[in-house]
């Protein structure tokens, strides 16, 4: 007997832990195909008892079709009214903030629809946010970034499961091909909304939808978002198993060796992103210096990194990260966001706070130097806190060049702090907390800002 698309999208969700029990969730929803079959398809499962979550509906009126958008609203509410769901329609002004933000209208729509999507979770308790990608989505994500170059990482493409700016998306119909969807609401008479934007093929990914994936189809006879999404889902799974194995930052010679290089590269990549250490200096030459190193370089040896990081052979493997000296502890921790860490004496935690609910007048006038505020959008992942090292750098709050740390280290005593009890907070590229001193100017406040970091310390 047949799987049915109920059952297929049930098996997916458990295989793949989208969500347990009766979690709250949001169903991303603009009146396309996709989402609208989304909403059927979870309303269906939950009536039949295969799952208990309750659903809130979120629409974002992008503002970009004129007397479109608003019709395409007005179907969402309808969609919800006949389920009797909760829906949020939020209406945001992509075409001013692309402009104020100097970004592409993708770019900028797809910034504010994240954030948007996240507040209306969050206001209504859900610990999930659902989205409607598919299998034609990933294979789209796939060809468009193997156009632009890609690693390992890219070829995982859309992932079922992902945490942005501390918010859980799932994508339930991952498993589904656009056109198993679109047969399903047909077969059930349900109408759903048009975006004549889509077939625009001056949007690059409107181009490889309707160019280039007909044009490599024609080359075979197997389906290839089929193809594409069972390449991603096997590649996903070598690439959460390199996530596990690089939270270490010790790693095994002989099971590193066993794998491709590629794989490698990533492992490479993955373990200085958890040591602290940004990769905008790491070129092809400091890679190919870092394979033949752990290669040939006998036990003990060690290759100086960019930006102070080292890497040293052990009797079994290799380490990565900053070289311990005797008269400083250079421990470091990830520090998680939201969450919270204890780190030399410290209680250190972080908080993401929507710009709405917030006075941005107030935080300007802030006089509380263990609490700093940052522009979320602007810091790049993880966050990491430390000691100091030698040669660490700050560009402070209102001016524009790097200074030495210990420039600010001094009038420490001013403030009845001794001497080594500062730390350093970072990004995975810059330092922006020397806490509780001095604060950088990277991520500045300002009146675009849509979420903002929140960076407390104290002592326990």
């Amino acid at each position: 007997m047949p799987e049915t698309i109920e059952q297929k999208i049930l098996n997916f969700v458990n295989v793949n832990n989208l969500w347990t029990g009766d979690s709250k969730l949001l169903l991303a929803v603009s009146g396309g195909a996709d989402s609208v079959g989304l909403v059927e398809i979870l309303i269906s499962l939950k009536a039949s008892g295969k799952i208990n979550s309750d659903f809130h509906i979120a629409h974002i009126n992008h503002l970009l079709r004129d007397e479109k958008s608003f019709e395409d609203e007005e179907y969402v509410k309808s969609l919800a009214k006949k389920h009797n769901l909760p829906a949020t329609c939020l209406r945001i002004d992509v075409k001013t903030y692309a402009k104020e933000k100097k970004l592409s209208i993708e770019t900028a729509a797809r910034n504010l629809r994240l954030n948007s999507l996240g507040k209306i979770a969050r206001q209504n308790n859900c610990s999930a946010i659902a989205t409607a990608h598919h299998k034609n989505d990933n294979a789209e994500t796939v060809i468009h970034r193997l156009l632009r170059g890609t690693g390992f990482k890219g070829l995982a493409g859309i992932r079922p499961k992902i945490s942005l700016n501390g918010i859980i998306f799932i994508r339930p119909l991952l498993c589904l091909c656009r056109s198993e969807i679109e047969d399903y609401l047909s077969s059930q008479n349900i109408k759903w909304q048009t975006d004549h934007t889509n077939t625009d093929c001056r949007f690059t990914r409107n181009r490889i939808r309707h160019r280039v994936i007909p044009h490599i189809q024609k080359q075979s006879t197997a389906d290839i978002a089929d193809l594409l999404f069972k390449l991603s889902q096997k590649t996903l799974k070598l690439y959460e198993k390199i996530e596990k194995d690089a939270k270490s930052f010790t790693v095994n010679s002989a099971e590193f060796n066993n794998q491709h290089r590629l794989l490698q590269i990533e492992i490479i990549q993955r373990l200085l992103e958890q040591s602290g250490v940004g990769l905008q200096k790491f070129t092809n030459c400091h890679y190919n210096k870092i394979m033949t190193f752990i290669a040939e370089a006998k036990t003990g040896k060690s290759l100086q990194l960019p930006t102070g990081a080292i890497i040293q052979k052990t009797r079994n493997g290799f380490f990565i990260g900053f070289p311990k000296k005797p008269t400083q502890t250079n421990e470091q921790v990830v520090l998680p966001t939201p969450g919270k860490v204890r780190f030399a004496g410290w209680t250190i935690e972080t908080e993401i706070v929507p710009a709405s609910k917030i006075s941005i007048s107030s935080i300007k006038n802030k006089n509380d130097d263990f609490v700093e505020w940052f522009d979320f959008e602007q810091i790049n992942l993880p966050l990491i806190v430390r000691n100091r090292r030698k040669g660490d750098k700050l560009t402070p709050f209102g001016l524009d060049s790097p200074k030495k740390i210990g420039k600010f280290i001094a009038p420490a005593k001013n403030r009845q702090l001794s001497q080594g009890q500062e730390v350093i907070i970072s990004d995975c590229r810059d330092i922006i907390w020397l806490a509780p001193l001095r604060r950088s100017s990277k991520a500045k406040i300002t009146a675009q800002t849509l979420s903002l970091l929140k960076i407390s310390i104290k002592k326990p």
